[in-house]
């Protein structure tokens, strides 16, 4: 059977990492899953009810009017929303506040339309409960194809310890909220530096960075020949809707993190663990002290987090729930997930 994702791009990595990584799992089980990218013309649109005909169609993450959503549920034979972000809201950094009545309301239009609203967290889960029911809505977080992926290899005795980042232009945000603690330990810690994988460069006086053009061909080697993995998210509702995409990753090549206590960060860190939720300075520093000379520790907490990625975020561990979706929205009894 055919299913039809209509993505903003196929490269997007939304699409890859939520869709493109269980095309082989798709396949052993009879699907087959097509692109369509989303028109740009207003044409485009109204010839897309056509190639949408009679078929189950996924839905990611785009928000359409409410003129489109019901061109779109009248077309297809079953539709799937799936999203990984709280696209009901504006984003941290907007000027205008999270709160936005036109998201919102296209939002719960689709929420109404979908015969299943998959979601990455339980707080986006939740938020769709509360238009669509709870029967129709599904968390399947975003995953990682953990066999790309070796764990990081043990380093010898340092003094130096290598951090990294990985994120867009757009996320480099969050960095420059943390820039005093980042500022201060950089003067605590003169050997340690942050490698930032971007499109975009911040330059610190203190904490000597390393500068790395973002290629997906080099994000693996890249992230595994770090130390650890750091991530930071201001506490709002935005933030509270991310998935853990940077974490997963940093896990996934077997590097002790560090984060703030917020959203899914809470869920995927077992603090003292896998690594460390950081709030304040103190926090930070104390966390960098204890791994600064101990590789063995390094490695040790880098390695259960590998196993949580293999065993919760992986895309082995969630294969069987998209299958289980599609098998039993085919024969119209959807349960819970």
């Amino acid at each position: 059977m055919e299913i039809v994702a209509l993505v903003e791009s196929e490269e997007h990595v939304c699409t890859r990492y939520r869709l493109s990584a269980y095309k082989e799992h798709f396949g052993k089980s009879g699907y087959t899953l097509r692109y369509l990218t989303w028109p740009k013309s207003l044409l485009g649109l109204l010839s897309l009810a056509a190639k949408l005909q009679n078929k189950t169609v996924i839905l990611q993450r785009k928000l359409p009017p409410a003129w489109m959503t019901w061109l779109i549920r009248r077309s297809c034979k079953h539709l799937i929303f799936d999203f990984d972000d709280a696209i009901f809201l504006r984003d941290s950094y907007s000027k205008k506040g999270l709160d936005d009545r036109s998201k919102l309301a296209r939002f719960i239009a689709i929420s109404k339309a979908a015969d299943a609203m998959v979601a990455g967290n339980r707080f986006l889960a939740d938020s769709a409960t509360h238009y669509a029911g709870a029967a129709k809505v599904f968390v399947i977080p975003t995953v990682i194809e953990t066999s790309k992926y070796q764990n990081a290899p043990a380093g010898t005795l340092s003094d130096s310890l290598k951090m990294v980042w990985i994120g867009s232009k757009s996320t480099l945000q969050s960095l420059e909220i943390i820039r005093p603690i980042l500022e201060e330990l950089g003067k605590t810690f003169p050997n340690l530096s942050l490698k930032i994988i971007c499109d975009s460069f911040p330059t610190f006086d203190h904490l000597k960075v390393s500068p790395v053009q973002w290629q997906e061909s080099n994000e693996v080697a890249e992230i595994s020949a770090a130390d650890l993995g750091i991530c930071f998210m201001p506490d709002d509702r935005w933030s509270r809707g991310k998935c853990g995409l940077k974490l997963l990753q940093y896990m996934a090549a077997g590097l002790p993190v560090i984060a703030n206590p917020v959203g899914v960060h809470s869920e995927i860190i077992r603090h003292g663990h896998n690594g460390f939720l950081a709030t304040t300075y103190e926090d930070w520093a104390n966390a960098i002290a204890l791994l600064y000379k101990n590789k063995e520790q390094q490695k040790a907490m880098g390695s259960r987090g590998r196993e949580i990625v293999d065993s919760l975020y992986s895309v082995n561990a969630n294969a069987t729930h998209w299958v289980t979706l599609l098998n039993t929205l085919t024969h119209q009894k959807l349960q819970a997930g």
